[in-house]
């Protein structure tokens, strides 16, 4: 027989589930957006953040919840808050941030019925009046600097070390995205989500060629996916070699084998390692060799890596599969063979390339993607990206 829930317990339970639809766990309350609405609206205009409006609410506290909206993104747009110029369409995700987190937290929408037309109408006027930021482009880390900043820096035997030269060299040759291999800001590490020390297995074919393969969950998989897609690696890159540098960060930082499915495979002490902390170690490196540190990010292992694979010849359609660029894609990945899954990651770490300018690496989310692609991917829900294309087009810098 069930145990009947009591109110308080199934309550308990409908805010949970409803934080957890957002990827801070707290109803998107950590979001940026929502973290300046609560500071303008309770030290700058002192008045609470939250309404309590219905379709039936008087037009004028609607207008008046409307205008302190549009007051938010005109702070935002004239002042800097955080010391430097705010985009319109960075200001349009706030927005959006800030109306699907009083959805989440209030029941209802922030004002009621209208529908924002004036909020993206002002949005348009501070792009066209204002001049916006130019996009700092980002760089791709080339092979050849990676392997050297690894064999200078992060060469010592310890746990750390090792550690650090697995990660990164697993994540620019598996063309790992940040949160594939570590995590977010605000997450708690979920043995079903997040990489383990069981999620690596180290096999040899029948030819006497050693791979390892790293069972993951890509990051863009819808709520509630687990692990399913395995990555192969094959040993043997001459510039980065992932399996061998994961076997060393092994024999450095044992641990038993009970303890293994619920172990971070990346790892800082006890803590799995996280986005930031990557990010972090990524420009420190890059800024070793005399590079511009804030031209690169976590991010940045995945565009050296594909355009390591572009260097060394590999179709489009290789790299669409082995970076995972759409929700089926890896399906084909998973069926070709072995071997053949194996060299991608290989080659990867073998094949040095330079730019054609330093810093315009040719790829990008946008690039890897075929024209219908492209195009399905321009279809997305208003919730998701609100009025930011209407605003500013297709070209997004977040």
């Amino acid at each position: 027989m069930l145990q009947e829930q009591t109110s308080i317990e199934r309550g308990s339970l409908r805010t949970l589930y409803l934080n957890c639809a957002v990827r801070d766990r707290q109803g998107g309350a950590r979001s940026t957006g929502v973290r300046w609405w609560l500071k303008f609206c309770v030290y700058g205009r002192s008045v609470s953040p939250v309404t309590r409006l219905t379709a039936l609410s008087p037009l004028e506290q609607k207008l008046e919840a409307e205008q302190l909206l549009m007051d938010f993104v005109i702070w935002l747009a004239t002042c800097n808050p955080s010391g430097k110029q705010v985009s319109a369409k960075s200001i349009a995700k706030y927005v959006s941030e800030v109306r699907a987190w009083h959805l989440r937290t209030q029941s209802t929408h922030l004002t009621a019925d209208l529908d924002y037309a004036q909020v993206r109408n002002l949005l348009r006027g501070i792009s066209r009046e204002i001049a916006q930021p130019v996009r700092q482009r980002r760089w791709g880390v080339r092979t050849q600097d990676l392997a050297k900043v690894i064999g200078e820096r992060l060469s010592a035997p310890t746990a750390a070390a090792s550690m650090w030269s697995a990660a990164l060299s697993t994540a620019f040759c598996g063309l790992l995205r940040g949160a594939e291999f570590s995590m977010q800001d605000g997450e708690t590490f979920n043995p079903r989500i997040h990489l383990t020390r069981d999620d690596v297995k180290f096999r040899t074919d029948a030819e006497g060629k050693e791979y390892m393969v790293l069972m993951m969950r890509p990051a863009k998989q819808k709520p509630g996916a687990v692990k399913s897609v395995p990555l192969l690696f094959a040993a043997g890159g001459s510039l980065l070699n992932p399996v061998r540098a994961i076997k060393r960060m092994l024999e450095l930082d044992p641990v038993p084998a009970e303890l293994r499915a619920t172990t971070p495979l990346f790892r800082l002490k006890t803590s799995a390692i996280k986005v930031t902390e990557v990010r972090a170690m990524v420009k420190s490196l890059m800024a070793t060799l005399g590079l511009d540190r804030s031209r690169y990010g976590a991010h940045s292992l995945r565009i050296g890596g594909a355009t390591a694979g572009l260097a060394a010849n590999m179709s489009p359609a290789t790299i669409r599969a082995a970076g995972r660029w759409s929700s089926d894609i890896y399906e084909i990945y998973c069926r070709i063979s072995r071997q053949s899954a194996a060299s991608v990651t290989s080659l990867i770490g073998s094949t040095p390339f330079e730019d054609l300018e330093r810093g315009a690496t040719f790829v990008g989310e946008e690039l890897i993607l075929t024209d219908v692609e492209m195009h399905a991917s321009s279809i997305e829900t208003f919730c998701e990206r609100d009025m930011i294309d209407d605003l500013c087009g297709d070209d997004d810098p977040f």
